[in-house]
């Protein structure tokens, strides 16, 4: 059955994910010691020495937990959609034009890979596995595949006209992914193979994944909803959203501590009785959030997006209420 329709505006695909290849804003770079990077921000990686974030022709780094950022220059213009940080320090941002950027482990130095990803392929998302592997995610529910740091790429596609919006290693094993139509699969050989899982009910559109441990892991997806599984994605139960809006990104800031950041530039933390609440932040009420980091040995988050968040943002975690 064909389920395909125009990529632009997607079904339920929310327009935070389009909005840096539609949009025709000019590159605005950043000065030393300029808490604001761009208008709109996608996706951010730390690799515990420098932070990295990348929105529509904007890759910005900062080596000082986010108090000043430095504009990085690309050899073209460059639409970057999502960022990871390497086992190695080394980063790979992903560029909607079906290739991937790399960087240095101070966040430098950036090059475009030689290799370009198939014609027909429209990216989502990326991962940058424990053996250097990148891994991208996207339309036609089509998985790729580097070990070459993007000079070639290696395809498995899963026969469903859909796309997949989400990949996540939880080691050099375990690996997950989601996607619309309640797509979520699992890998324990590194990528080798997948095993789709039972489809999420209600034609679920995941946002984002994360996992803790091969059993314990969580869903956002279209219409605020945020499911949890404690059995490895078989079967899975709601949560509530506090704040009752989508929540575009996942994000762990250490100690069993699970934050949602999304539309309306809300942040929320997960308690431990499997409740979320909205945490104060300077982005709220506005725009949406896309993603974001917890910084080690701080009670903080930088958050990013875009559409009037103005960001990257700090976000206090201080516990609370017995979370």
């Amino acid at each position: 059955m064909d389920r395909r329709e125009p990529l632009a505006p997607h079904r339920g695909l929310p327009y935070a994910i389009l909005a840096i290849f539609l949009s025709a804003a000019a590159f605005s770079p950043t000065v030393h010691g300029a808490a604001h990077v761009a208008d709109d921000l996608q996706r951010i990686a730390s690799n515990g020495r420098a932070i990295v974030a990348v929105g529509n022709d904007v890759l910005s780094r900062s080596t000082d937990s986010g108090k000043t950022w430095e504009a990085q220059k690309l050899e073209k213009r460059a639409a970057l959609i999502d960022v990871a940080a390497c086992a190695d320090e080394s980063f790979v941002a992903l560029d909607f034009h079906r290739q991937v950027w790399t960087g240095e482990a101070q966040g430098t130095g950036w090059r475009l890979a030689e290799g370009s990803m198939p014609e027909d392929f429209t990216p989502m998302a990326l991962a940058c596995a424990p053996d250097g592997g990148f891994w991208v995610v996207g339309t036609y529910s089509t998985v790729l595949h580097s070990s070459d740091r993007g000079a070639s790429w290696q395809k498995t596609e899963f026969g469903e006209d859909a796309i997949l919006t989400t990949i996540r290693f939880l080691d050099a094993d375990h690996a997950v992914l989601a996607g619309e139509f309640g797509i979520v699969a699992r890998s324990s050989d590194g990528g080798a193979s997948w095993q789709m899982l039972p489809p999420v009910p209600d034609n679920f559109y995941a946002f984002d994944a994360w996992f803790t441990d091969t059993d314990t892991g969580w869903l956002t997806g279209r219409g605020g909803i945020i499911l949890g599984t404690r059995d490895g994605g078989h079967t899975w139960t709601p949560e509530s959203n506090a704040a009752g809006v989508p929540m575009y990104g996942l994000l762990s800031g250490g100690h069993g501590h699970l934050f949602a950041v999304g539309e309306l530039g809300l942040v929320q933390q997960r308690g431990s009785d499997g409740t979320w609440r909205v945490l104060p932040s300077p982005t709220s009420g506005s725009g949406y959030l896309r993603g974001g980091i917890a910084l080690p040995g701080r009670s903080s988050l930088i958050v990013v997006g875009g559409s009037g968040a103005s960001t990257p943002a700090m976000v206090s975690i201080e516990p609370q209420g017995g979370q």
